[in-house]
């Protein structure tokens, strides 16, 4: 018996996400942006604004999230490349840990990779804000 990859979560993308993310990546020199918004349209499920759960993190969600072994939790907002800014808590959605929050439900923890190759597990611990649970459609 062979042990079976588990399934990434569906993550929930408007046509004006894909739309964004499909111009960032299609820009000259960003190849590597390119392979990454493919993985990221694999696992997802394009649907209207109005039809995503509202306890699903999307793009322009505010969260609360917990990383492993640190004590105080980060409030990150997930935005495009372009709008990124860590240090403001600004998260890209490019970004190994922005593909791995995007999608997630509120009290889920997910997994990424860190730059020297070991996983560090995040859990959002709440979703302060969401643009679709709002109305807000175009953010």
């Amino acid at each position: 018996m062979t042990a079976s990859k588990p399934i990434a979560p569906t993550l929930y993308l408007t046509e004006l996400d894909v739309t964004r993310l499909e111009r960032i990546a299609g820009r000259a020199g960003a190849a590597q942006l390119a392979e990454m918004l493919d993985d990221l349209l694999a696992r997802a499920a394009i649907v209207a604004p109005e039809d995503i759960p509202t306890d699903v993190v999307t793009m322009n969600s505010r969260l609360v999230c917990s990383l492993e072994g640190d004590s105080t939790p980060r409030n990150w907002t997930l935005v495009y490349p372009d709008a990124a800014d860590f240090e403001a808590g600004q998260l890209s959605v490019l970004s190994p840990v922005g593909q791995a929050l995007l999608g997630a439900r509120a009290g889920q923890t997910v997994s990424y990779r860190l730059p020297d190759r070991r996983e560090q597990n995040v859990t959002v611990v709440e979703i302060a804000f969401q643009p679709e649970a709002s109305g807000q459609y175009t953010l």
